[in-house]
């Protein structure tokens, strides 16, 4: 069984860029409304949605369990299962066949109902977002790509 974690410094980075957010809104809508209230209310709610995004929403671990089961916890409780096997992998979505440099998605398709999700692992470092992709099977070339039925009008 093997756990990834997010790293404290992207955390740190996103923090100090939601700040670097909020003071731009301040001064920008101090500006156009010339209204100190209504900036700092604006402000500060973009600050805190940063950092409900940041410490909550994005603050996950990953865990591969000697079962063929991908746990992913918030805090210690058990978030989402998924049997790896009955989920076809990848990181670029069904609907492109790119993506952005900076882009640490990991995307699943359900084999049953054909149902696209993703996964968010920004926090992750680039060689455990590489590592999990591997043990999922999302970097092998050897695999036919995935067909998706599409309906023309």
């Amino acid at each position: 069984m093997k756990e990834y974690k997010g790293k404290i410094t992207t955390k740190l980075f996103w923090t100090v860029c939601g700040v670097c957010a909020g003071v731009f809104l301040y001064n920008l809508l101090g500006r156009f409304t010339h209204s100190v209230l209504i900036s700092i209310v604006a402000a500060f709610a973009a600050i805190a949605w940063m950092l409900y995004k940041i410490y909550y929403t994005d603050n996950i671990s990953i865990v591969f369990t000697d079962d063929n089961q991908l746990l992913i916890k918030r805090f210690g409780k058990k978030v989402k299962e998924f049997p790896v096997d009955q989920y076809y992998w990848s990181e670029y979505s069904k609907n492109t066949n790119t993506k952005n440099a900076d882009d640490q998605d990991i995307y699943y398709v359900s084999k049953e109902t054909g149902k696209e999700d993703y996964i968010d692992a920004t926090n992750f470092s680039g060689e455990d977002y590489e590592e999990m992709l591997n043990k999922l099977g999302a970097k092998n070339t050897n695999e036919p790509p995935i067909k998706v039925v599409t309906v023309k009008k």
